[in-house]
């Protein structure tokens, strides 16, 4: 009796350091997988803040052409950096809310511009999630497609999504704000640049009427666009009676005799018009009210500028107007009372074209009623 009770002192103590042993591996195995967790997770932190090399610490996220599975352009052609024009569209599509959907809608995006509009690539510099995140379309570097003859003095920012009667998201608006911030720090644009709609270039409700009267109170939004049109030496846009649906006149109308000395600008007493759908509106209900109120033979004028940029053939070149004691060409600017800056450039820029048409003499007299 008195040899078995060591022994069992000695199994017990075998028996305590086996589970202290034990417990030790199980310690080390924990500590072993916790460590793992924690570099896992360093790991991932530091990969996401390199994800994205446009990504600077204010928190915007851009996800690169590979991020959303974009197809390689057919041909590219490089901007000259710092650009100093950013032009602001909506894609005219549905809206996305999720990283998958906006993914999906930036591939139907590209392909509807690939392969049924022709283009090289998608068409747009940038595109703007309703998820807050900002997808590379053709990026800093490459010219692109979303306005004929601007790809190569403007920059294309284009919010996803349709907002003729919707607001876009904050997060969305705040995204591009970032986007232009960072391409100021990157020297990719200038740090004068300006901002402009779509619709002020083209005739097109983008980037949709709540968009735009948002974009009205940006700092660098510019109501001005004859400085771009000048590095685009886009020509004059005019938009002739047929396409307007003007009525013929009511009777003959009396010829105007060329070359022209004398032009008069006046206001339309009307509401403006911002788009062409508005303008042609605007310039029917002018010829009906001259024809049918007034009593004139035609609307009365010879051009009318509407606040679209567009200028709308009236009489035209080769008519006079009904206006007593005056012979000369009537330009009426689509407004109250003071037309916008950009619509007074336009008119004046109708005026050089008639001179060079030899129209118009060169030391024409202008009766500015504006003033």
């Amino acid at each position: 009796m008195k040899s078995e009770q060591p022994r069992s002192e000695h199994i017990e103590e075998q028996a305590t350091t086996h589970t202290n042993g034990t417990h030790m591996r199980g310690l080390i195995w924990l500590c072993g997988v916790l460590m793992v967790l924690v570099v896992t997770a360093i790991v991932y932190f530091v990969w996401m803040m390199t994800k994205n090399v446009d990504t600077f610490g204010k928190g915007l996220r851009i996800l690169d052409r590979s991020e959303w599975l974009g197809e390689p352009p057919t041909s590219v052609e490089n901007l000259i950096m710092p650009v100093s024009h950013v032009i602001i569209h909506h894609t005219a599509t549905e809206g996305c809310e999720r990283e998958e959907e906006c993914i999906y809608r930036m591939r139907m995006i590209q392909t509807f511009h690939m392969k049924s509009l022709g283009f090289t690539d998608i068409a747009y510099n940038f595109l703007v999630g309703g998820d807050g995140q900002v997808y590379v379309g053709r990026g800093w570097q490459a010219q692109g497609q979303h306005i004929k003859g601007y790809g190569s003095v403007s920059l294309s920012i284009a919010f996803m999504g349709t907002f003729i009667s919707v607001m876009p998201k904050k997060k969305q608006l705040w995204a591009a704000r970032r986007l232009m911030e960072e391409g100021v720090r990157l020297h990719k644009l200038d740090a004068d640049y300006h901002i402009y709609a779509h619709r002020q270039l083209t005739a097109t409700e983008s980037p949709g009427e709540k968009l735009f009267g948002l974009m009205k109170h940006w700092p660098r939004w510019t109501e001005d666009v004859n400085p771009l049109r000048g590095l685009n030496q886009e020509p004059l846009r005019l938009v002739e009676r047929p396409a307007w649906l003007a009525q013929p006149s009511v009777e003959m109308l009396p010829p105007l005799k060329w070359p022209v000395q004398k032009v008069r600008f006046e206001c339309t007493s009307t509401d403006s018009c911002e788009t062409q759908a508005s303008c042609t509106f605007r310039i029917r209900y002018l010829q009906t009210f001259h024809i049918e109120s007034l009593q004139h033979k035609d609307i009365n004028y010879n051009f009318v500028v509407g606040g679209d940029g567009n200028v709308y053939v009236g009489r035209g070149w080769n008519y006079s107007c009904d206006v007593p004691d005056f012979e000369g060409l009537i330009v009426g600017l689509v407004c109250q009372s003071q037309p916008t800056t950009s619509q007074r450039n336009i008119a004046k820029e109708l005026l050089a074209r008639s001179v060079k048409l030899g129209t118009l003499k060169r030391d024409y007299q202008l009766l500015d009623d504006l003033n």
